[in-house]
């Protein structure tokens, strides 16, 4: 009798680790699928990351039964291991920039609008005052900040001032929006170097979300870096806690669930548009790129995976843990990233979680412009 129920268990457990598989395999191909064409490929990509854990228990799981079942999870580790790599990243060591090399730093950063609609006047100025300082004495060479905040007449918030007049740095302000006091919201490069052109590039859709770009002289070396904004997942903090707080109330949490679903579609179409928008432009660049900013989309969504098919990805070659940089509700997201040309190589990424007064945490990330002419040690 007992060898029977254990046959039966194992049975229906290697029944629930085939559909993992099927669930992993129907979540890749979905990375592949245009949101606007079939928007339910969005959803079954952004669960993808919960297949690949259960696939890696059941690897355990297997492992420690000694079963031959094990091959078939262990397959899936292996064939997706690019996968996983995007899920959470390995790092021995503490890569640097090797000696002579020619290197450029980017930050980037988005700044919340230096939270100047959130709290008392007293509470935002005194954090508004923080990041402008951090952000301003940074050692990178270029800023890529969005939802970026300037007010010319405030002693606060004059920050193109602040970080690129005091600090002498070029830089390439594009105004999306000007809120009733004035104040100029949108996105903006400065750098240490010479800007020897630059552009915006427009989405479609009426929005405030754009990318704007910037040829950077590098000491002779020409480098193209994008700041890019795209369509936020416009989910708020009380949309999660509404959804929390409404389980168990069946007609409640199918609101609240609607409610969010609705938002995660809208932002998905958008921003399938959008990528493909800006990885035109960049194929069109006669130089190196680096591509940053709030992507407002996870490494399994449609506009990461076109992304990583043409540059490759910072945090996967030189981060390391789980490299979230969302500051909110939702934990473990990582939607502000970097992307480069194959032709430079990325050292020290790193993600400020010492700076949290914005809903985003900055990312930094230095670039090797010449790995192929570095003397070998």
């Amino acid at each position: 009798m007992a060898e029977t129920f254990k046959k039966i268990r194992r049975r229906i457990w290697l029944i629930f680790n085939i559909v993992v598989v099927l669930w992993v395999l129907a979540g890749v191909l979905c990375l592949q699928v245009p949101p606007y064409k079939f928007w339910p490929a969005g959803f079954v990509a952004f669960s993808l990351p919960g297949a690949l854990v259960l696939n890696f228990l059941f690897l355990l799981y297997w492992a420690l039964r000694r079963s031959w079942v094990v091959v078939l999870p262990l397959a899936v580790l292996v064939l997706g291991h690019n996968y996983y790599s995007r899920l959470v990243a390995f790092r021995v060591g503490e890569k640097t920039a090797p000696a002579g090399a020619k290197t450029l730093q980017v930050l980037s950063y988005n700044t919340h609008i230096f939270n100047a609609y959130l709290g008392t006047p007293k509470s935002q100025q005194t954090t508004a005052g923080e990041m402008i300082d951090w952000i301003a004495t940074h050692p990178a060479d270029v800023y890529c900040l969005q939802e970026f905040y300037s007010k010319r007449h405030s002693n606060v918030y004059n920050t193109i001032s602040k970080i690129g007049v005091r600090y002498d740095k070029y830089r390439f302000f594009s105004v999306a929006n000007i809120d009733r006091e004035k104040g100029d919201i949108g996105i903006v490069i400065f750098s240490r170097y010479p800007i020897v052109k630059r552009g915006v590039i427009n989405f479609e859709m009426a929005s405030a979300n754009r990318v704007i770009w910037a040829d950077i002289d590098v000491k002779g070396d020409t480098v193209r870096i994008y700041a890019a904004h795209l369509q936020s997942m416009s989910i708020k903090s009380e949309d999660i806690e509404n959804t929390y707080y409404a389980i168990g109330d069946e007609a409640s949490f199918k609101k609240e669930g609607r409610n969010v679903a609705r938002r995660l579609r809208k932002g998905f179409i958008a921003r399938g548009h959008q990528i493909e928008t800006l990885l035109a432009h960049v194929a069109e660049s006669p130089y190196p790129v680096i591509v940053c900013g709030d992507f407002n989309d996870i490494p399994f969504s449609y506009t990461y995976n076109q992304m990583a098919k043409l540059l490759e990805n910072a945090f996967v070659e030189a981060g390391s843990g789980v490299g979230a940089t969302y500051n909110g509700p939702i934990p473990f997201l990582r939607i502000d990233n970097q992307f480069y040309s194959p032709s430079l190589q990325a050292y020290e990424y790193k993600t400020h979680y010492e700076m949290g007064l914005s809903d985003h945490f900055p990312v930094s990330v230095k670039y090797v412009l010449h790995p192929d002419t570095v003397p070998a040690r």
